[in-house]
């Protein structure tokens, strides 16, 4: 089986950039939880654990926008700005209290992580989510230790699937994108790495809004993240 290594077609592994939500960690239960008490505030109908599930992998605000559009039994593109404004600051005000309650690392995450911390590899965080919230988990689970750089959601005007957090990420990591491999878990981390120039290895159990993250051909697909250290 293919490792990491196998994408760059000779050239060193130097760096690795890592998505967060559905890559690393399962966030849902804390985004659901978040959602529901933000939904009942507002006097709307809780959405649950199973449809917000269905519903991540495009950021925060189109989450709470196709909420809006369930409790509201219309078209997503229907629903208004200002009531997403509105759900999405009272979110962020709960998510920003529980944002590690009940997230869980992905199984085989930690081991890996610290076998190419071992092997010197450098690595950085990448994700859409915003800093904000993105770094207080990385501190929580010890990833910082091994991803001292993170470049959210809202580092750059422009997020995944644009190239500049990577090429970003790369910057900072002092790598050359050639030795760098983008890990993740949807088609924004795939179109991100194709239009950086770097390889991507995705994993399949993450939050692609719904559809099969291996309809995006990434270079790598795997079922489990250690398998990602395959020899």
């Amino acid at each position: 089986m293919k490792k990491l290594q196998d994408l760059l077609e000779g050239r060193e592994l130097k760096a690795i950039l890592f998505d967060l939500d559905g890559t690393l960690i399962d966030s849902v239960p804390d985004l659901a939880a978040a959602l529901d008490a933000s939904l009942e505030q507002l006097n709307y109908t809780p959405a649950g654990l199973a449809r917000t599930r269905s519903w991540v992998g495009n950021g925060a605000r189109k989450l709470v926008q196709r909420a809006l559009a369930h409790a509201l039994e219309i078209p997503e593109k229907s629903v208004s700005s200002a009531l997403i404004d509105q759900l999405l600051t009272v979110f962020f005000g709960y998510y920003g209290e529980q944002s590690c309650e009940q997230t869980v690392l992905y199984p085989g995450v930690n081991s890996a992580l610290l076998s190419w911390h071992g092997q010197g590899v450098r690595m950085a965080c990448v994700t859409n989510k915003p800093a904000r919230f993105s770094q207080p988990i990385l501190k929580h689970f010890g990833m910082d230790v091994f991803m001292p750089v993170l470049i959210g959601g809202d580092t750059l005007s422009v997020r995944k699937p644009d190239p500049a957090p990577l090429l970003l990420a790369c910057k900072q990591l002092g790598v050359d994108v050639a030795n760098t491999v983008m890990v993740g878990d949807s088609v924004n981390d795939v179109r991100a790495a194709r239009a950086a120039g770097m390889p991507v290895a995705c994993v399949s159990y993450g939050y692609n809004h719904g559809a099969p993250v291996a309809d995006e051909n990434p270079d790598l697909l795997v079922d489990h993240f250690s398998e990602l250290l395959a020899n």
